[in-house]
Formats: C-alpha cells, structure tokens, sequence
C-alpha cells in the first residue's frame, strides 16, 4: 500500500559566506494501515557565490560544504577477516612463555582461591581482564585456558607473526584514512541546520490559500452520495418533548443533512426539522429529529446531543433520559407549576414529569414525578468545575451548610406538593447513578409500580 505525504517541515543552516542558506525538508509520510515513515529531501544551496566554490556533502551525520574538487573518502579501509588477530593470538604475543608460566603458578598456589590473593601484577592484570570479558571469578577456567595457550604457543606465535605484515599496513591505511577526513573537515565548512519556523509560516499559508483555491474550483462539482433515512423520521414529534423543549409543529418534512468526509463515501441523511420552544426560558430554535438523541462519551458521559443553553443536563439525567427513551416512554423534562415556588420567587423544577393522558385542552395530565437525587440532596458540599462533588473544603463550609439546608426544603416543600395534588413521586438516589442496569431495574420497577406500560425486549 503505497505512502502519502501527511507533512512536512524545512530545517535552514547559514552558508559559507552568509549572504545565502542551505535547506531541506523532513517528509512525514502514513498509509492506510497506520504505518508511519520519515524521509528527506535532497538539500538545496541558495547562494550562487557558494555555489562556485562548495558543495554539499554529508558524512557520518555530519553536513558540510566541501571545496569544489574535495569529497570525503566514500569507503572506509577494511581489514579481511582472515587477518584479524584471535584472543589466543594477541595473548602470546602479550606474554612470554615464562610469563605465562609465572602466572600458572600464581594462580595454582595453594591459598590462592581469589583473585585478591595473587601476588604477581601479571596474574592479577589477566585476571582483572578475563572477569572484565567473561564476568566470571573462578581462577579454574583461568588457569584451563592460559595451559591451553601455552601448549600451542608457538604454532600461535607463528600465526601471529604471518598476519602482522597485513594488519599493520590496515593501521597505516586507517591513520591515512582518518588524516584525509580531518584535512577535508579543516577546509570545509560544517553546517547546523535548525527548524526553520518563518518558512514552516509561509508554507502552511501557502497550503491554505491553495486548499481553498481548490476547493472553490471544485465546490460545485458533482459527488456520489449514499442517502439513508434518520430513524426519526417515521416518526412525528408534534407535541412531544425533548428534554426542556416542547416541539410545535413540523417547519421541514424532509430535512436534509449532508455529510461529506475528505475521504470515503458522502452521506445524505433525510429527517425532519421540527419548531421547539423551551418550557424554561422560552427559547425557540428549530431542531433537526435527528438530534433528538443520546450519545456517551468516556470522560463526558452519556449526554444529549440538544438541549437548551439555559440548563445544564447531567450524565445521570442522560442515562435516566436514555432508558425512558427505549422503553417508548413519553416525559416532560424539568417541569415545573405555577404554585411551587422556591426563594426568589423561582419555580421549582422535577427532573421527570411522566402522563398517560391529556384534557381536553391537550394539556398532559401529570401524574407520576421522578426525581433523580444526587448527592448535594444528602450531604454537604459542592460540585468542581469537572461536575465532580467535592465533600471536604473548609473553605466553603458555610456556603455548603446553607446550601444542603435549602436542598433539604425544596425536597419537603416537593414531596408536600405532591402529596396535596395527588401525584406520585418517586426519588431515585445517586449511588446507582453509576450502574445502567441498576438505574434501568429500578426505573421498570417505577413503572410498574405506576401502571406503565413500556416497550422492551426483555420479559419482565
């Protein structure tokens, strides 16, 4: 599967005289199956006085502008295997017969079980080396390969003395080697290169004016699009809510969404665009039905796709909407009466207000409420800026003390009201809030409780 650039960024280094620059680009490349690879561009020399007098080279990582008939040695000097010295080789060379004999002798003495009890400075340099290569302490293996070495010293010596012609004129053509590198770094000029952030400005400027340049020529163009009905739309949501919104009357039977990905195939979706107007602050807006749903998110939640700004809607209210939702269960959201006040004058709301009938004026008539209670209805506290009920802050512990008392009496002033007009409440408390199945049980168990019927494909 081949590769294709995702982008790309210029890296810039001074010449040799200053008045110009080199540059070149890493290439960031990706395919289909997720596979990532780097690549750069060749490095181009803008300055037409060091293009009379360098080029570029690079070495060993290194970049430089070499004098024009200079280059650096494209291939190191090698020494055939053959001719490389074996360990027995070097260690004969090193050590003498007597010495070796010495330091078997040294090694073998009764007393000398470490290498801390030899005497020798030859026993003890052999000793430190093989612990350095072998990791190993024993003096036993020690002694094994110096007799070893010793019994073949002189075919190894022999060997040494045929290799050494050829290894020494290896030396000779490495220190030649190394010489003609350092002669040329002298009398080239190293380069730095650095991110070069002003030309990254104008080459994301320039992608952008010719994106939209692209995209004006082509806006009109034919596409192929896959068209699919939005579950909503068998359905018609006259006089139905959504969360605070009371939704009027159908403005659009078929509304159409368009969906056209950069890459893949357009989608055209057909719903209806309904007129809603919230029973909180009386906000219209007109809503497509395919918004009228409930989506989740890790860190989020659960949470609607549409709800008015002048509310907030909890992961718990969410879930309790999305349950309610696949049962086939017809709600109002945050209702409130005209007789149920709170300070200020201000209405107080019920999360799930719940009818099987309306009058005869259409009006629903409200017979059980449900009331999702979370822990601000039980303890002291306050919720973070991340929704999160923090119990511990003595900074606000009068703000919490009177907050949980104002709770408490909203919750009994509710639960009178009820009582004195003879609609059911039911309170369902956060501690299940966290469990979808829990929360659902209990909720079927309400509307059994209540004479609802609910559509589900479980038996209860």
């Amino acid at each position: 599967m081949s590769y294709e650039e995702d982008s790309r960024r210029p890296y810039k280094a001074a010449c040799a005289c200053g008045n110009g620059f080199l540059r070149y680009y890493e290439i960031y490349l990706s395919n289909d199956w997720g596979q990532t690879r780097e690549e750069e561009t060749s490095v181009e020399l803008v300055c037409d006085c060091c293009q009379k007098k360098y080029r570029y080279e690079c070495f060993c990582g290194g970049h430089y502008l070499v004098p024009n008939g200079l280059s650096f040695p494209t291939q190191a000097p090698e020494l055939d295997a053959k001719y490389h010295y074996s360990d027995e080789e070097e260690l004969v060379q090193k050590y003498t017969k007597n010495d070796m004999e010495a330091i078997i002798a040294d090694m073998a003495a009764a007393k000398h079980g470490w290498i801390r009890n030899l005497k020798t400075p030859a026993a003890r340099e052999f000793a430190n080396e093989w612990v350095s290569r072998y990791r190993k302490r024993s003096l036993s293996p020690m002694i094994a390969y110096l007799k070893k070495c010793l019994d073949e010293y002189d075919s190894l010596k022999r060997s040494y003395d045929q290799k050494k012609p050829f290894y020494n004129k290896y030396i000779e053509e490495r220190e030649n080697y190394t010489q003609s590198i350092r002669r040329i770094e002298e009398q080239s000029v190293r380069l730095s290169f650095q991110f070069d952030s002003e030309q990254d400005k104008i080459d994301r400027e320039r992608e952008r004016r010719e994106r939209e340049q692209y995209e004006e020529e082509h806006r009109y163009d034919d596409f192929t699009a896959k068209v699919c009905y939005d579950p909503s739309f068998k359905k018609d949501l006259t006089n139905h809510y959504w969360d605070s919104y009371l939704i009027e009357a159908c403005t659009d039977p078929q509304y159409l969404s368009l969906y056209k990905p950069e890459y893949g195939t357009a989608h055209i979706t057909i719903a209806k665009k309904y007129r809603c107007i919230c029973q909180i602050c009386g906000n219209v807006e007109e809503i497509s039905s395919s918004k009228f749903k409930i989506s989740y998110e890790g860190e989020r939640g659960y949470y609607p796709e549409v709800c008015c700004a002048c509310h907030t809607v909890s992961s718990f209210e969410a879930k309790a909407m999305d349950i309610l939702n696949r049962l086939g269960i017809t709600y109002i959201r945050e209702k409130s009466f005209e007789d149920l006040k709170g300070d200020f004058d201000i209405g107080l709301r019920f999360d799930f207000a719940l009818y099987k009938s309306c009058d005869e004026a259409g009006t629903p008539v409200i017979d059980l409420l449900i009331e999702l209670q979370g822990p601000h209805h039980y303890k002291k506290g306050y919720y973070d800026e991340s929704r999160n009920y923090v119990t511990s802050n003595a900074d606000h512990a009068v703000r919490e003390e009177e907050s949980l008392s104002r709770q408490i009496k909203y919750d009994e002033k509710k639960k009178d009201y009820c009582s004195q007009h003879g609609i059911a409440l039911e309170c369902i408390k956060y501690t299940i809030s966290n469990d979808y199945e829990r929360l659902e049980k209990k909720i079927i168990e309400i509307l059994k409780n209540h004479g609802y019927r609910y559509y589900t494909k479980i038996d209860d």
